[in-house]
């Protein structure tokens, strides 16, 4: 059995400032994109949805609101308690590089994960996980951090204008793509996020480049990917 590392436990850690540090705007784009946008009623509404590395469960209580049966995850028991407050749903305990041990294979129609991967020692070994615990031809609505952006943040990590210290694999389109066709799940859509840096507060502006400008999503800052596990 893996022990995580103190690393891991990051946001767990930072309590009441994780949801302060937050970008509604950031989050809720995420949200219309990997739930709204790519998942339609007929592959949400009461089917057994899993959202891994639930947070503070802004995902799960869409994915309520959709219609699925949630089961919201996290490794922070804090995090997984405000979730089950927050969204209604089922939530637990769970190590995302674990998901096969503690759910079984095959179980879920849908997996949603925001921002996870990322956080963890192998994010490949993450999204293998994932696609383990879907049923054949269930869906996978992944978002993660582009690496091109990895600098940036890394410098606003070490000037302190960020309260984050725990792990941040960032990933490439290719990558991605290369790890989910490998699992037997290749893409089926793809959709970039934040062309420049929400922090800007060009909010409008920024929707209309993400709504327009998907020529450029690989100098997006966001990673947003639906897979179909092959049946």
């Amino acid at each position: 059995m893996r022990t995580p590392t103190a690393k891991e436990y990051a946001h767990e850690k930072l309590g009441s400032e994780f949801e302060h540090a937050l970008s509604t705007y950031d989050t809720r784009r995420r949200v219309e994109v990997l739930v709204d946008q790519f998942l339609t009623d007929e592959m949400v509404a009461g089917k057994t949805a899993l959202d891994v590395g639930c947070g503070l469960g802004f995902f799960s209580e869409r994915l309520v609101q959709r219609g699925a049966i949630v089961t919201a995850c996290d490794i922070g028991p804090t995090l997984v308690e405000q979730t089950r407050q927050r969204a209604g749903c089922e939530a637990v305990v769970a190590d995302v590089l674990a998901l096969r041990d503690q759910f079984g294979p095959d179980r879920f129609d849908v997996v949603v994960s925001s921002e996870c991967i990322e956080h963890v020692p192998h994010p490949a070994d993450a999204i293998r996980q994932m696609v383990s615990v879907l049923k054949p031809g269930g869906w996978l609505a992944l978002s993660t951090p582009n690496v091109l952006w990895y600098p940036v943040v890394r410098t606003a990590t070490i000037l302190r204008l960020r309260p984050f210290d725990g792990h941040e694999n960032f990933s490439t389109w290719r990558g991605i793509r290369r790890v989910l066709k490998s699992a037997d799940c290749p893409i089926v859509r793809e959709h970039g996020l934040h062309l420049f840096p929400f922090q800007f507060k060009l909010h409008r502006l920024s929707t209309w480049c993400d709504n327009r400008l998907q020529p450029l999503r690989g100098a997006m800052i966001n990673i947003c990917v639906l897979a179909q596990k092959r049946t």
